[in-house]
Order: C-alpha cells, then sequence, then structure tokens
C-alpha cells in the first residue's frame, strides 16, 4: 500500500512538473544568469517573477494576433531594450503590441487612399478613351484595332491604355501624312 501511494506521488510530481509550461533554452539561461546574485529564496522567487513575465508577455502577443515574424522581431526589440528584465518587458509589451496595430491601421490607411486615387485616375482615363475615340477621325475599324490591342496591352489600366491610342492615333495621323 505504502509503494502504491508513494508511486502515485512521484507519478502526481512528474506530471506536475512535464504539465509546466517550458521555456526556450536561451530565456531560461537569461533567467538563471539574471537571479545568479540573489541568493536563497529570493533566487527562486525572483526566477519565478521572471519567468511567469516571460510566459505572460508571450501571451499577450499571441492574443494580440500578430503574426509569428513579426512577435518575434517584438521580442527581441524588447530584449535589446531592456536584456532579461522580463518583468520589465511585460509593462512595454503591451506599449509595443499597440505601436504595431498603429503602424499596421495607417499602411492599410495608406493603400486604401492609393487605391482610391488609382481608381478615381482609372475612371476618368475611361472618360477620357471615350472621347478620344469619339473625336478621332480615324475610320472606325482602325479605331476599334487600337482600342482592342491597347485592352490586351493593358488590361486593367486605363491610364496607360489611354496612352497607348493617344500614341497610336499620332502615329497613325503621321504615317498618313
Amino acid at each position: 500500500m505504502r509503494k502504491l501511494i508513494l508511486i502515485s506521488c512521484f507519478a502526481l510530481s512528474v506530471l506536475s512538473f512535464a504539465a509546466e509550461t517550458k521555456l526556450p533554452e536561451n530565456v531560461e539561461k537569461k533567467i538563471r544568469y539574471a537571479v545568479s546574485t540573489t541568493s536563497g529564496a529570493d533566487r527562486r522567487e525572483t526566477y519565478d517573477w521572471y519567468k511567469d513575465s516571460y510566459l505572460e508577455m508571450v501571451e499577450r502577443l499571441d492574443k494580440a494576433g500578430i503574426p509569428q515574424t513579426d512577435k518575434e522581431i517584438i521580442i527581441k526589440r524588447l530584449e535589446a531594450m531592456y536584456g532579461a528584465n522580463y518583468p520589465k518587458q511585460l509593462t512595454r509589451v503591451n506599449d509595443e503590441i499597440n505601436d504595431y496595430k498603429g503602424l499596421v491601421s495607417r499602411i492599410r490607411e495608406e493603400q486604401n487612399a492609393n487605391q482610391q486615387k488609382a481608381e478615381a485616375q482609372n475612371k476618368k482615363s475611361k472618360e477620357e478613351i471615350a472621347s478620344i475615340l469619339s473625336s478621332s477621325s480615324i475610320p472606325k475599324a482602325e479605331l476599334n484595332r487600337i482600342e482592342e490591342n491597347a485592352k490586351a496591352e493593358y488590361p486593367d489600366d486605363y491610364t496607360l491604355q489611354k496612352a497607348f491610342i493617344k500614341g497610336a492615333i499620332k502615329t497613325y495621323n503621321d504615317l498618313k501624312k
């Protein structure tokens, strides 16, 4: 009976250590080095504090929805600023997450503005193409061929189609003379 109790206690202790979250080896070394100057119970308490701070920092980064490569960059930046002081890194990680999200938001806004500007320019060029084609003195069959060539060359860019059509009309008129 005693053996059964001892074996079950041993199994529980092994499982409790196995269930504990594992730190990356380099982080483990840095924490051990950082707490090496403390002694006794303070050392264990400081070790646990640093470890919990690191794990909480990683968890906050995971919950923020940041891609893995960007998480690694944020962790490296915090490490460069504060070394192995994971409690200090933990206090700054929210600022880093907010900075990252702000940067992503500004980039998206800029991309949307550029896209809207390009769409407006495309729409304007499309209208100008219709005007150029209707005011040209070139035979309709030739104009249709020029327009088809422009669409084939630049399928989605009406600004370049307009330039192509203008150039083709000018070349056609020059050759006709």
